[in-house]
């Protein structure tokens, strides 16, 4: 489909919105200069892709006339308004992590000068081919049967690979996580793949391109042999991690905790009702503090969650959380006191 001229979709999509117009008005429009034959490419083709919805009527009187129009109600059918808005709620979040030039969404919404602004501190830096091995890993986990990609990754351990020494490794793609609207993780099963005990979460800016690919490609038909857990259980990203608080599940020999800790008044406003885990409790204080109660967690990150607060934060309990955030807190002011 050729690309039409964004001055005249601009004019035709504000002069269908005013009102509807026949065949013969829009061609006899001369902002538009559109013959009958592209005057319908415009209105089937051009609009849609912009996810506009044309809607068609009749005008009254003979001779009966078609005539086209764009809704601009806030309840517009599918393709209008909220869809729009959908869409560039999307740009404003993607557009922070992902090069969108040339893909289908830069087309749905580079007309309409998105209104959404999505940012995030820390954000690593994606590229093309990151963008590329996400829509793989994306299409593979969503195959019934399940279908095993393989993967070229760099583990965190150690200076950064290049894609000549590392061995690509099979792994059955689960789905996508997206923590903090920054880190973007591809949770997967490694081999045996039999169990969640197999499940990973690697980090897609790891993910290393090759000479002739993305880091991510379908693997071999000899590689496609689901485990019966693959087969029957199909697990979900949201099994794979501790949603809300963190991407690490607590285990039993990992020691968990449970999360006590009092934030001060002037704190305390910035963090009433917000969540952080499915159930968790708060009691405000005679003083205007606010205690806070949930778990148990992985107390690394619990101890990350904790060291997040510059100031107002006192830790409660447990007694392993607060010998361990204590520790950290030492072993920080050592590390600066030595510069």
């Amino acid at each position: 489909m050729a690309r039409p001229d964004s001055r005249k979709l601009d004019h035709l999509i504000a002069t269908l919105q005013r009102g509807a117009r026949t065949y013969d008005e829009l061609m006899a429009d001369d902002r538009l200069e559109l013959s009958r034959r592209s005057l319908q490419t415009y209105l089937d083709e051009h609009l849609a892709a912009l996810g506009y919805t044309v809607v068609r009527g009749v005008a009254p009187g003979p001779p009966r006339r078609a005539t086209f129009a764009i809704p601009t109600a806030d309840d517009e059918p599918h393709g209008g308004v909220v869809d729009r808005a959908a869409y560039s709620l999307a740009r404003g979040f993607l557009e922070g992590l992902f090069p969108l030039d040339g893909t289908t969404l830069d087309a749905l919404t580079r007309r309409r000068n998105s209104r959404v602004l999505a940012f995030a501190s820390g954000v690593p830096k994606f590229t093309e081919h990151h963008m590329r091995a996400l829509m793989k890993w994306i299409a593979a986990s969503e195959q019934d049967p399940p279908r095993a990609v393989m993967l070229r990754y760099d583990r965190a351990s150690g200076p950064r690979a290049t894609s000549a020494v590392v061995e690509p490794r099979v792994v059955w793609p689960v789905g996508v996580i997206v923590r903090e609207g920054r880190r973007v993780y591809l949770p997967g099963l490694v081999s045996p793949a039999e169990s969640l005990d197999d499940a990973r979460n690697f980090a897609l800016d790891r993910v290393l391109a090759g000479p002739r690919d993305c880091g991510v490609w379908v693997a071999e038909s000899a590689e496609q042999h689901p485990s019966e857990f693959l087969l029957h259980s199909r697990p979900r990203p949201q099994e794979l991690v501790h949603a809300p608080f963190g991407l690490v599940r607590p285990s039993v020999s990992d020691h968990p905790v449970m999360v006590a800790v009092r934030f001060d008044a002037a704190q305390a406003v910035y963090v009433r009702d917000r969540r952080w885990f499915p159930k968790q409790e708060e009691h405000t204080t005679a003083d205007g503090s606010l205690e806070l109660r949930f778990g148990p967690v992985d107390r690394r990150e619990a101890v990350a969650w904790c060291s997040q607060w510059i100031d107002g934060l006192t830790v409660l309990g447990d007694a392993r959380l607060r010998e361990a955030y204590v520790a950290s807190l030492r072993t920080r002011l050592r590390a600066a006191e030595r510069v």
